[in-house]
C-alpha cells in the first residue's frame, strides 16, 4: 500500500478566560478549524485510498461510503464534490511517489546506483497498489485541469534528476547541458515502460529493473564520455 501518513489532531481545552472578541483569539480559532479541517481532509483521502485497494480502481463514492462506514455527506463538507475528492487523493499519492523515489535517489552516493534506486523505488511502489495507481492515472485523465497529479510527480521528480545529474557531470568536468533533457526522459521513459510492464509482466520485477537501469545507464554514459564544448 502506497503509505500516505495521517495526523490527526486531539485537543484539551482548559477553563480559562479569553476574549473572544479579540483579534488574538479569532485568529487562534481560525487555526484550530484549519488545522482540524486538514486532518479530517486527510482522515477521508486515506479512506478512499483503502477503499480503492480492498475494491479496486473503478469506485464510487457508494463503495467508499460502505467500506469506510462514513457517510456520503460527510465527504463533502470537506469536499465540494467528488471530482474533488479524487483529486486530492491523486495530489496525496503523487506527492507520497515524490518523497520516496527522491529519498532513494539521494540515499545512494553512485550515479548509477542512484539511477537504479529511482527506477526501482518506483517500479515497487507500483507494483505494490496497482489499483491504487490505475485509480490516479484514471482520474487524471478524466479532469483536464489535474494536470499537478502524476504530470505533477514527472516535473518535481524530473527536475530533481536533472540536478543530481548535472551535479554528476560538472563535477567531472563534462557539459551538463544534456541534464535536463536526460532527467525528464528518463522519468517519461520508466513511466511509459511501467505502465506496460503493469498490465504484460513479461519479466520479474528484479529483470525489469536492471533492464530500465542497464538501458538507461549506457546512454548516459556514452554521453558523458564527451569533452565539454
Amino acid at each position: 500500500m502506497i503509505g500516505i501518513s495521517v495526523t490527526v489532531g486531539i485537543c484539551y481545552h482548559k477553563s480559562v478566560t479569553l476574549d473572544t472578541s479579540s483579534p488574538q483569539a479569532r485568529d487562534g480559532r481560525k487555526e484550530r478549524w484549519r488545522e482540524h479541517r486538514e486532518a479530517r481532509r486527510a482522515e477521508l483521502i486515506q479512506h478512499v485510498v483503502r477503499t480503492v485497494e480492498a475494491r479496486g480502481a473503478d469506485i464510487g463514492m457508494d463503495d467508499i461510503s460502505a467500506v469506510s462506514g462514513v457517510a456520503k455527506p460527510v465527504f463533502y463538507r470537506y469536499f465540494h464534490d467528488k471530482a474533488d475528492l479524487f483529486l486530492a487523493v491523486g495530489r496525496a499519492v503523487a506527492d507520497d511517489m515524490v518523497t520516496e523515489v527522491m529519498a532513494a535517489i539521494d540515499s545512494q552516493d553512485k550515479p548509477r546506483r542512484k539511477l537504479q534506486a529511482g527506477i526501482e523505488m518506483y517500479v515497487t511502489k507500483v507494483e505494490a497498489s496497482p489499483e491504487l495507481y490505475r485509480f490516479v492515472a484514471a482520474h487524471q485523465v478524466q479532469r483536464s485541469s489535474s494536470a499537478d497529479l502524476l504530470d505533477d510527480y514527472a516535473s518535481t521528480v524530473g527536475a530533481h534528476a536533472s540536478r543530481v545529474i548535472g551535479e554528476v557531470l560538472r563535477a567531472n568536468g563534462l557539459d551538463s547541458g544534456a541534464a535536463d533533457p536526460w532527467g525528464f526522459g528518463i522519468v517519461g521513459m520508466v513511466r511509459a515502460a511501467t505502465d506496460r510492464w503493469l498490465e504484460q509482466q513479461t519479466m520479474s520485477r528484479a529483470d525489469f529493473v536492471s533492464y530500465l537501469t542497464d538501458f538507461t545507464w549506457a546512454g548516459m554514459a556514452s554521453r558523458s564520455s564527451r569533452p565539454a564544448r
